[in-house]
């Protein structure tokens, strides 16, 4: 070998081993500075759980309340089915009530007249004080 390769093979080994030595003390560094850090984010990242694990709560809360509110809202379809038909029959008794009180008014007149004629035919026959 000769010395330029040797000191070739040199230089590329005091390298490598700078390299590393680097790479050590940067990480060494990088860890010492890093680590508050990553202190923090665990605690962020505990409350984050403890969040989303009250969210989860509420959440199955939420569907407890929806299907509570579909039973409900579907026991208002049916009184609004029920009142529908009430009202419909209202309808119905309203018409066959006003037919009633024609017929009675009508009858009422009628006697009326029967009564008048009966007392006018009482009073020719002088059965009635006049």
């Amino acid at each position: 070998m000769s010395n330029e390769q040797l000191l070739q093979a040199i230089s590329d080994m005091m390298d490598q081993k700078l390299d590393e030595q680097l790479e050590q003390k940067l990480d060494c560094v990088l860890d010492n500075k890093l680590q508050p850090l990553y202190t923090r984010l665990d605690k962020v990242d505990k409350r984050l759980n403890k969040i989303d694990e009250r969210l989860d709560k509420v959440d199955e809360r939420l569907d407890k309340v929806d299907e509570r509110l579909d039973k409900v809202d579907e026991r208002l379809d049916k009184i609004d089915e029920r009142l529908d038909k009430i009202d419909e029959r209202l309808d119905d008794f309203y018409l066959e009530f006003k037919c009633f009180e024609k017929d009675i008014t009508k009858s009422v007149h009628k006697l009326q007249d029967e009564m008048e004629t009966v007392i006018e035919i009482l009073k020719i026959n002088e059965l009635v004080p006049h």
